[in-house]
């Protein structure tokens, strides 16, 4: 098949990883509650899903490269369904079997995502050079949208009960895997100038890593999100029909920011989208909880906090650390560090990117369940409020923007300078 069944292939399977990442995000910290499992073991199963991931990453690559790029693909597709089909019982079965499946649909479904993530990076990266962002941008947009259906799927429960819409929804995910290999086609070989290039002081360079670490800070913003913000709404009096709905608004307050994102501000400095998304992330979180010392404690603090953070995600993802951020490495590893290009290094940024993701994902849901738990919601989103914004300094500090930015303004002086002397000259 030709160029539009293997992207739509690719796009549709980044549908489904990112909608099965949500669809449980409604009901599931529920169902837990229900069965007696505490809240901190809800986020350290959630967290289950990146730490395979980083485990599987690295080992990923190296296979990729062997068994090729097409098979990974299918093989995410997969994994994906079956991760749904394994949970989909649990509501009628004991607190020792729901964390038993649970455990096992969050190691499918880590597979799964390494699978998905490294293998689709990698073909955008290079198999399109020449249309880098624009792929990069609809692997953004299809990520965006499979975040917002995910809460609305998983809205269906209240019709076909949870086991109706996972055993549904997975079995279409299973029979997509055998249409998509007909329709991913063949991919190109990748070139490796020197396979032997050792890629880990690049990632140590302080452009890349500060960069890097905004995936860490994107997932880190999902994975809390995830952990409590059903238990957070059911607290302050909030319908569980209206909690599925604030997932879906918020997933798809992040989609339609991104478009508009996109549009008004794709000439900005790749940075200041950056420092844009820091800053409005360390205010949503102030509200989410909310922080008592600033705001009144109410619920439509709360909900107001949700399109704040579905912003600062946008600029510190959608529009920089995928469709901006890496391109920008890759153009920094050259400009900025000497570095040739090659593809062994593109598929090491990727590997990187991907492992980043994973950090975040861990945390978030660790940190959500362990601190709500132990010190409350509050502290919770208070202390992730600090953290932020003191990362926000360091990338203002260590991105080398400010410097960027005395560095022009000494040029336009001297410019005004010499045409200052240039016109007395005539003179």
């Amino acid at each position: 098949m030709g160029q539009l069944a293997k992207q739509s292939a690719l796009y549709f399977n980044l549908i489904f990883v990112c909608s099965s990442f949500t669809i449980i995000f409604p009901f599931y910290p529920g169902v837990s509650e229900s069965k007696g499992i505490e809240l901190w073991l809800v986020g350290l199963i959630f967290s289950l899903n990146p730490i395979i991931k980083l485990i599987a990453t690295p080992f990923l690559g190296r296979i990729m490269f062997r068994i090729g790029r097409k098979l990974v693909v299918v093989a995410s597709i997969i994994l994906i369904g079956s991760s749904l089909l394994v949970l989909g019982p649990i509501e009628y079965c004991d607190k020792a079997t729901v964390i038993f499946l649970s455990v096992l649909s969050r190691l499918l479904s880590g597979l799964a995502s390494a699978c998905a993530f490294m293998s689709i990076t990698s073909i955008f990266v290079t198999d399109y050079p020449d249309k880098v962002v624009t792929m990069l941008g609809r692997m953004e947009a299809s990520i965006g949208i499979g975040y917002t259906i995910g809460p609305l799927i998983g809205m269906s429960m209240y019709a076909i009960k949870v086991i109706g819409t996972l055993v549904l929804f997975g079995l279409i995910i299973i029979i997509f895997a055998f249409v998509a290999w007909k329709m991913l086609g063949e991919f190109r070989p990748l070139k490796i100038d020197n396979s032997k290039i050792n890629s880990l002081p690049i990632l140590f360079k302080p452009r890349i890593f500060l960069t890097m670490l905004m995936g860490t800070t994107y997932l880190f913003s999902y994975g809390l999100l995830g952990t409590l913000l059903e238990t957070h709404l059911r607290n302050l009096g909030l319908d569980s029909v209206y909690i599925s709905l604030c997932f879906g608004l918020q997933s798809a307050f992040y989609l339609c920011t991104s478009i508009v994102a996109g549009i008004i501000l794709k000439n900005a400095n790749e940075r200041v989208f950056l420092i844009i998304g820091l800053g409005l992330l360390t205010i949503g979180y102030s509200m989410l909880g909310p922080w008592s010392e600033i705001y009144p404690n109410k619920l439509w603090i709360v909900i107001f906090s949700l399109p704040i953070i579905s912003i600062g995600q946008n600029f510190v993802c959608s529009k920089n650390y995928i469709v901006f951020n890496i391109p920008y490495m890759q153009k920094s590893i050259v400009i900025d560090y000497g570095y040739a290009r090659d593809d062994i290094i593109d598929d090491h940024i990727c590997s990187y990117a991907v492992t980043f993701n994973a950090f975040g994902e861990i945390i978030g849901p660790i940190y959500a369940g362990f601190v709500s738990d132990f010190l409350g919601i509050e502290v919770c989103c208070a202390i992730a409020s600090g953290a932020t914004g003191i990362y926000f300094l360091a990338y203002i500090v260590g991105s080398g923007i400010l410097y960027d930015f005395v560095k022009y303004k000494r040029r336009e002086v001297a410019t005004e300078d010499f045409e200052d002397n240039n016109s007395s000259d005539k003179q």
